[in-house]
């Protein structure tokens, strides 16, 4: 039997050959629509809803896990903006004498950048480090770990209820003054970085808040960039931020329904970590 062994959700936006290659447990939140979504909210107009992974998925997951593993470190999707964090616990409790063999992390983020934190946790088992080792080394992963976003249509934001009523109308007032919006996460919580007046994409704005974050960082920046369908411009950002020295784009990928459902399709992310 293995020692340690990695768990999480599917909207950690992680590549599933890296979930195969290196044996990771994978949750998925609910939606009733099996094509795209971003297809779908395109041609209805309509607010995609989900629902979290349900506490027996999760107990399902756990004793299957236990059956290869020692230990289990289930890494979460933030639980400011979801309930999986609740769900995992309260099915950790079903496993009895076994819950001890349980630990569970919460990302305090969303996207690949909770994806980014399951891949170094990865790394550090892989090294044979001990779990005080691996969990000192979490902890400061999750303040150098970054997801910025933009979106192309306030409306999907303002239907996922993430913002009071009055941030709700204030997101559709940018959006009629011509106004875009560089967001990010911090804390689980989604806050303003920046206005941008007349922007014609969502990809310059976007790195240029990177580039401006990251000034004078001398390490190594790994990046994810996340999309609600829009190729294009996923590319066209990459090809930017490849252009800087210290930054790698490790991969792209769609985004997954938790925070595609929210922001929508065209919306642009960016998830980053110091290496």
């Amino acid at each position: 039997m293995k020692k340690i062994g990695i768990t999480t959700e599917l909207a950690a936006d992680i590549k599933e050959d890296l979930i195969k290659k290196y044996n990771i447990g994978v949750v998925a939140f609910h939606t009733d629509i099996k094509e795209n979504i971003f297809k779908k909210m395109r041609e209805t107009g309509e607010c995609i809803k989900t629902s979290q992974p349900s506490m027996a998925v999760y107990l399902e997951m756990f004793k299957k896990k236990l059956e290869e593993f020692e230990k289990i470190i289930h890494i979460t999707t933030s639980s400011r903006v979801s309930g999986a964090f609740n769900s995992a616990n309260q099915a950790k409790k079903f496993l009895g004498e076994n819950a001890e063999r349980v630990l569970i992390l919460d990302s305090e983020k969303s996207s690949a950048a909770q994806g980014l934190l399951v891949l170094k946790t990865q790394e550090d088992v892989d090294l044979g480090l001990s779990l005080k080792e691996i969990l000192n080394n979490f902890k400061e992963r999750v303040k150098n770990t970054f997801v910025f976003f933009m979106y192309d249509e306030p409306k999907w934001l303002k239907a996922g209820g993430r913002f009071p009523k009055i941030a709700q109308i204030g997101l559709q007032k940018i959006k009629d003054f011509n106004v875009s919006l560089v967001l990010r996460e911090k804390g689980g919580v989604i806050r303003p970085v920046a206005f941008k007046k007349n922007a014609t994409n969502l990809v310059d704005p976007l790195f240029d808040e990177f580039k401006k974050f990251t000034k004078g960082v001398e390490k190594r920046i790994n990046v994810v960039i996340t999309h609600g369908d829009d190729m294009i411009q996923a590319n066209k950002l990459r090809k930017k931020l490849e252009t800087l020295k210290n930054v790698k784009v490790l991969y792209i990928k769609l985004l997954d329904i938790v925070l595609g459902a929210h922001i929508g399709p065209n919306a642009l992310v960016i998830n980053f970590e110091y290496d």
